[in-house]
């Protein structure tokens, strides 16, 4: 099987399962690497996440370099070896947000294992808190779901929904002091009872849900702008502190002698463990539209949608779907690759039983674009006619992701569209998807009235040696009022139209008598004045001279050559025509 039917058999599969590949110099089809990779759990799949989506979870797994073609034969045994050999080969990116991240987070977290009281197991990359007893004390964020990494510029930027969860797991261990059993005064120490009393997530403003253990899956709900979300576990240990004293202990042979007296306490201590994420709720604000119908097109439509917040996806209708800048990855959380379990005497590290994902948003294009399955005979159903927005610089990913990103490109905060097949009554509503997996509204689109037609005209209202005056007028084609707005251009000259529908131009003077001049109306997704566009020819009249300048011209003619004429005539005359000739003898 060549690579290019490697390539084509990997898109036929990613069809299937929302991805599409992005080949990248020394990516696409590469050579494997002995080295040891645990990018990908070993646990998966599971959780109600597809066998062939999952390899395609783990971005920051390690590529193969130079992999051989042979490695995608047809006899390939299964979707899943395909799926995880495309994955260990480049990186796959998805149209849209999806939900495969969120089943497995929230399936994964429950493989976490504490490691009970004199232990404490936490990911590498956690944030420990100790107190006197307790130690290695953590609270960690696994998960924000549903969420969406941005990346842009040198900035990221996590994305939440007014309404999700948190997943996070805790865990200490309980420091015991060493009993003393010698001398008069002897101590034994033990673990009263010790527990996660709370694990609270909260703003800056107001606590949004509790739980208490070592896996919590906090809600919150209705919130907007931008957020700090804390998570803060409190742990308590009691220890049982026992003291016995001896009443007469005699030191030399280290004996009590007496009686031991002995008393009990209770030391109590409580430490908070927090851990933190900054999210952005990205909400669907200033949404809208306006629709348009040509009067000289009666079969088309335009219309121009405001999202009203960064999106994935606009769909018009059931056939039609407009594709954003973003395209989307997924890949695992730093510092979560490798478990640790602590005691007093030893620390041991293996790879982690808890293993989030997160999806990630890049600019893959500069622009909004239209996903066309038009042919020869058939037009895409939608054309994109102007998109603007806010310009940025596109990101830089970590080398281990390998998808190409645009240098620069347009967050497109409104969109022209139009259409020659979908009924005007397709655009009355239209759904918006956002970067955020399960963001989509249906937003209403407004009548904004006709594209009226136009008629332009020009008249030569006067031509000499040094140039041509022109007049143009523009009138609607239905009623002949005058068309005020827009302009006209002739040549490389543009004039705007006077209040009576009306520009002069003034002319060089052209080789050529036919002037072809064009009215340009604003553009109807921008203008309050609705009207299309429209076009003219006419010609320069010759520039003959008029009657009187003829008759004038032969007079003095006349005048000039008659005196000359007599004169000739009489000195042939008085020679008798012997000079001349001009009369016979």
């Amino acid at each position: 099987m060549t690579a290019s039917r490697a390539i084509v058999a990997a898109l036929t599969l990613l069809v299937a399962s929302g991805g599409a590949v992005f080949p990248a110099a020394g990516v696409a089809v590469t050579e494997s690497n002995s080295s040891s990779n645990t990018a990908i759990p070993a646990d998966g799949p599971d959780y109600g996440v597809n066998e062939t989506r999952f390899p395609l979870l783990w971005s920051e797994d390690l590529d193969q370099q130079n992999r051989s073609s042979d490695e995608f034969e047809d006899t390939i045994p299964s979707e899943l070896e395909f799926s995880a050999r495309l994955a260990g080969s480049t990186d796959v990116p998805f149209e849209k947000p999806i939900e495969d991240v969120e089943r497995w987070n929230s399936g994964d977290i429950q493989d976490f294992d504490p490691g009970g009281e004199k232990t404490s197991v936490h990911p590498e990359g956690a944030h420990l808190e100790d107190g006197l007893y307790i130690r290695d004390a953590h609270a960690s964020i696994a998960a924000v779901q549903p969420s969406t990494v941005l990346h842009s510029g040198n900035t990221s930027t996590r994305y939440i929904t007014p309404d999700g969860e948190v997943l996070t797991i805790a865990d200490y261990r309980v420091r015991v002091p060493d009993d003393d059993t010698s001398g008069s005064v002897r101590h034994h120490w033990s673990i009263a009872e010790s527990a996660i009393d709370s694990v609270i997530l909260q703003t800056e403003s107001w606590v949004l849900d509790a739980d208490r253990g070592h896996r919590s899956t906090l809600e919150y709900r209705g919130l907007s702008g931008a957020q700090n979300l804390t998570v803060e576990a409190t742990i308590t240990a009691r220890l049982r502190h026992e003291t016995r004293t001896c009443t007469d202990y005699n030191s030399t042979i280290g004996s009590c002698e007496g009686s031991w007296e002995t008393e009990v306490d209770y030391p109590t201590e409580q430490v908070t463990a927090t851990d933190s994420r900054h999210a952005v709720v990205t909400q669907i604000n200033d949404r809208g539209g306006k629709r348009v119908t040509f009067e000289n097109e009666t079969t088309h439509t335009g219309a121009v949608i405001h999202p009203g917040t960064r999106w994935s996806a606009i769909d018009v209708g059931s056939d039609a779907r407009l594709r954003g800048n973003w395209w989307f990855y997924s890949a695992g959380v730093d510092g979560w690759q490798t478990m640790v379990s602590r005691t007093d005497t030893e620390t041991t590290r293996t790879n982690s039983s808890v293993r989030p994902a997160q999806l990630h948003a890049i600019p893959t294009q500069k622009r909004p674009d239209m996903p066309s399955k038009a042919t020869e005979d058939a037009e895409p159903p939608l054309v994109i006619e102007e998109a603007w927005g806010s310009e940025h610089a596109g990101p830089s990913l970590p080398g281990e992701i390998a998808i190409p990103t645009v240098g620069n490109y347009t967050n497109a905060t409104s969109i022209a569209v139009r259409s020659e097949t979908l009924p005007a009554a397709t655009f009355d509503e239209v759904t918006v998807h956002g970067i955020v997996r399960g963001q989509s509204e249906t937003i209403s689109i407004t009548d904004n009235g006709t594209v009226r037609d136009t008629t332009l005209e020009l008249t030569v209202l006067e031509t000499n040696s040094s140039g041509t005056l022109v007049q143009a007028t523009v009138t609607e084609t239905t009623t002949g009022d005058p068309v005020t707005t827009g302009q006209v251009e002739i040549d490389s000259q543009s004039a705007a139209l006077n209040a009576s529908g009306m520009a002069v131009f003034e002319l060089e003077k052209r080789p050529s008598s036919l002037i072809t001049g064009q009215y340009v109306p604003a553009d109807w997704w921008h203008a309050d004045q609705l009207y299309s566009a429209a076009e003219d020819r006419t010609t320069v009249p010759p520039n003959y001279p008029e009657f009187q300048k003829l008759v004038q011209l032969f007079l003095v003619t006349l005048l000039w050559f008659l005196p000359a004429a007599l004169a000739v005539y009489g000195f042939d005359y008085l020679t008798g025509g012997a000079v001349l000739g001009l009369r016979d003898y």
